[in-house]
């Protein structure tokens, strides 16, 4: 069995065009895992921002807002499940060790939360400087996908800095694979990268400490 490939679909994907862009990107993953297998990590997209809105509303602690924003990324999940035929959802939580992870041939959507939530705080801080980009790149530390393509609905800086994502990734990077940031409101570019291996977007080799653009 192939090594996995690791997308990171951002929860901001499903405010464009009535969802259609989701739709189409889970129309080039389910084509495309006939090549490659896939491991989906889900973002917390409306669900997050509810806990976001209610944490403000309500003075809540940073702490208990990244434990709901957690479960808001399972929430996420089982919505993509819709869109990307035929995928599993994939309890992390149940798997006795991340390196027993079974490779399926469909698409595996990650549920995230439970296994998350046990991780000391030393190494993911509770706060909002640790969101779904963060989370992914801890992961696919963890995992070892052959790649990790995280989708955002803009195009990013090459100098991988905030706003553009969240302030904590700088401590997970780099990987030991090569990462991929992508503008998923340009569905053609996943499937150039997995069909041609590169695409337009920000590239970071594995190692490397630096970033950029492929036009």
């Amino acid at each position: 069995m192939l090594t996995p490939l690791m997308i990171k679909l951002g929860g901001s994907l499903i405010h464009h065009e009535n969802g259609e862009i989701l739709r189409r990107l889970g129309s080039s993953i389910s084509q495309l895992s006939t090549q490659v297998p896939f491991l989906i990590v889900p973002g917390g997209g409306p669900f997050a921002d509810t806990v976001r809105r209610y944490g403000k509303q309500l003075h809540l602690s940073e702490e208990t807002c990244h434990f709901m924003a957690l479960t808001a990324m399972d929430q996420y999940a089982f919505l993509v499940k819709e869109f990307i035929p035929p995928s599993i959802l994939t309890d992390l939580s149940s798997t006795p060790s991340l390196a027993d992870l079974p490779i399926t041939r469909e698409p595996q959507i990650l549920l995230c939360a439970r296994f998350l939530s046990q991780i000391s705080s030393d190494r993911l801080p509770r706060s909002w400087d640790v969101t779904s980009d963060s989370l992914a790149a801890y992961l696919a530390g963890q995992l070892n996908p052959s790649l990790l393509i995280i989708l955002k609905s803009t195009d990013i800086d090459p100098r991988l800095a905030e706003p553009d994502l969240d302030p904590f990734i700088r401590h997970l990077l780099p990987l030991k694979m090569p990462v991929w940031f992508l503008n998923g409101l340009y569905p053609d570019r996943l499937a150039r990268l997995i069909q041609t291996g590169t695409t337009q977007g920000v590239y970071l080799p594995s190692h490397a400490l630096s970033a950029r653009i492929i036009p």
